[in-house]
């Protein structure tokens, strides 16, 4: 999956402000205004009891692994799942709680009119080196983000209506940033955007090599960092090993330093079923959200495997088939296509998403709406997707001046439609609805080739090289469940993930210069209801008018997880880890100590 700005699309922090506190709080929209903030310079971490110090977790994820370790550029799960884990932002989300909290920032204050605020940062932080963690790194943090030569996705979110924000630094421990106008969800994009050292990475920086840098091919104990893990080792397409960062900031209630675990380690495999067949072995200790299709035989063997089996409700995900529409990269005759509305309504029109369901979900899935989780207060019950209508879809292609010849459509011109869709291997269910899309497809006369690639290669042609015509894909967030502008880099027309047409220099189309605007809208006000009418509309737009992403079908959540991993609190938006979050994913689950 990518992720959102905060896709790749793994996640990330938004947040309202209260008027008249100094805190940041989404449950309530209603703090009252003797609300406490955290003034320990430790953070005290007690969402889940106290643990062992000691052991290592053992997980695997399938494909060949991550394509950056460098935080800023990273835009999909394979990387950031790592990036998660060794590097920390000013603030962060507790999903329990439901509320921003401090992260390498413990308190903060802004001005009247909330266009200028103060972060104070926590005594005695250190990098993983044992180097001092500063407001020098902070504020190089922002030169980098908003450097042209550094292409990443939070510059999308720390901007106001395309203006960037202005980072000072006060003193060692305190830093000020200055808004060009009020930005409702400025907690949560703090949370997105992981500090990164300048004693080691601003030379690279000043001679233009920064996107570089953190790469996979840097040793290990070069890549400087400051999350609850920090790099021990990585064989390419093998495995990664994180390792406990003694310098670590935070600590449980009964004073332990965490994190607990001494290492984790990601092994990376081909597929779900090498997962699946790796943690029955006994070779894993967790198998996170996995697709329906194996509960049944991990139900069956639960006692005597000695592990648990969790569902949490549908993911927290935007699956989609998306169409290229950028000029510069695609075929003149297939742009025509892909930029007609008719023809992409008539795509949604096509999918059978029931079977869909049924099939690469074994039943248990359900329809994709909106970017919003169901949970979220601006879930809009009225977005629903297309009902599968493939008569339907060709009265639409037909008004759109396409024609039939024996059964096969064609343009216009005389130009036969076909085209060839492009998704991860080794992601089943994926496979499973691309062979789908192709049959129905085929019904209304449309030739598709699909071709399944390797994820990295994948990401590699939607975010870099732009040379695909269809795409099969998801973006992962679970910040969009709480603050809708975390999605951002892909509604605004200049986002680094519009996938569609990315990082356009000025809106392609009427409709997306009216989703930039209500974009700004919704980040310049703090009333919810208001907002609610501006993301609704922004869906309305992008799901039911224009669909530039035609919404597919999400799994139930499922995890399975051995007796002997503790403090593993499963949710459908806080993922696994749900008693941290973002950077602080696993810093309280512990292994368990067998009994004497």
């Amino acid at each position: 999956m990518l992720r959102r700005s905060t896709l790749l699309i793994f996640f990330s922090i938004v947040s309202l402000f209260i008027s008249g506190c100094s805190i940041f709080a989404t449950n309530a929209y209603q703090a009252p205004e003797s609300a406490q903030i955290e003034v320990s310079p430790w953070r005290i971490i007690d969402r889940a009891p106290p643990g062992t110090p000691g052991g290592t977790l053992r997980v695997t994820e399938f494909g060949s692994g991550p394509k950056t370790f460098n935080p800023t550029v990273a835009n999909e799960s394979s990387s950031n799942d790592i990036t998660g884990e060794t590097f920390s932002a000013l603030m962060d989300y507790d999903f329990k709680a439901k509320k921003v909290v401090g992260a390498l920032a413990y308190k903060w204050e802004s001005s009247p009119d909330k266009k200028v605020w103060t972060f104070h940062l926590r005594k005695g932080l250190r990098w993983s080196d044992g180097v001092p963690l500063t407001a020098d790194d902070v504020v190089f943090t922002f030169q980098v983000i908003y450097d042209p030569k550094v292409e990443n996705p939070n510059r999308d979110i720390a901007q106001v209506a395309r203006k960037p924000f202005r980072c000072e630094k006060i003193d060692e421990t305190t830093v000020r940033i200055i808004l060009p106008g009020v930005y409702a969800p400025l907690g949560f994009a703090l949370g997105s955007i992981q500090i990164v050292p300048k004693h080691i990475l601003e030379h690279s920086l000043l001679n233009g090599t920064f996107s570089n840098e953190y790469g996979l091919n840097t040793p290990p104990e070069k890549i400087v960092s400051s999350g609850p893990f920090r790099l021990k080792a990585y064989v390419p397409q093998q495995k990664v090993v994180l390792e406990r960062n003694p310098y670590f900031y935070a600590k449980d209630v009964e004073g332990q330093r965490l994190p607990y675990l001494d290492r984790i380690v990601v092994s990376y495999v081909p597929d779900m079923n090498t997962q699946f067949l790796k943690f029955i072995s006994g070779e894993t200790d967790v198998f996170a959200e996995f697709p329906a299709r194996f509960y049944d035989d991990l139900k069956q063997g639960e006692a005597i495997g000695h592990y648990h089996l969790v569902e949490t409700g549908p993911q927290a995900a935007t699956p989609f088939f998306v169409f290229n529409e950028n000029p510069k990269y695609l075929d003149p005759v297939k742009y025509q296509w892909f930029t007609n509305r008719l023809f992409r309504q008539a795509m949604s029109y096509a999918v059978n998403r029931e079977a869909m369901i049924r099939l690469a979900h074994s039943g248990q899935g359900y329809p994709a709406t909106q970017d919003f989780h169901p949970t979220s207060p601006f879930f809009d019950p009225k977005v629903k997707p297309f009902p599968y209508d493939p008569e339907k879809a060709r009265e639409l292609l037909k008004e759109a001046g396409f024609i039939y010849k024996n059964g096969k459509l064609f343009d216009a011109t005389g130009h036969q439609v076909q085209f060839t869709l492009l998704t991860n291997s080794g992601n089943a269910e994926r496979r499973i609805k691309g062979e789908l899309f192709k049959e129905d497809l085929a019904k209304i006369g449309i030739e598709m080739n699909f071709h399944p690639v390797d994820f990295n290669q994948l990401v590699t042609k939607l975010d870099s090289s732009f040379d695909w015509e269809a795409i099969e894909i998801g973006l992962v967030d679970t910040g969009s469940s709480i603050e809708p502008s975390n999605a951002q880099n892909v509604w605004l027309s200049t986002g680094f993930t519009h996938e569609w047409y990315p990082r356009q220099k000025k809106p392609a189309t009427p409709w997306e210069a009216e989703i930039d605007r209500l974009v700004y809208a919704g980040t310049g006000t703090f009333d919810l209801e208001k907002r609610k009418k501006i993301y609704g509309r922004i869906e309305e737009i992008l799901y039911v008018e224009e669909l530039p992403m035609i919404l597919t079908t999400v799994s139930a959540d499922f995890y399975a997880f051995r007796d002997n991993v503790g403090n593993a609190l499963p949710t459908s938006i806080g993922r696994f880890w749900s008693n941290c979050s973002d950077d602080m994913l696993m810093c309280q689950v512990f292994m368990k100590k067998p009994a004497p």
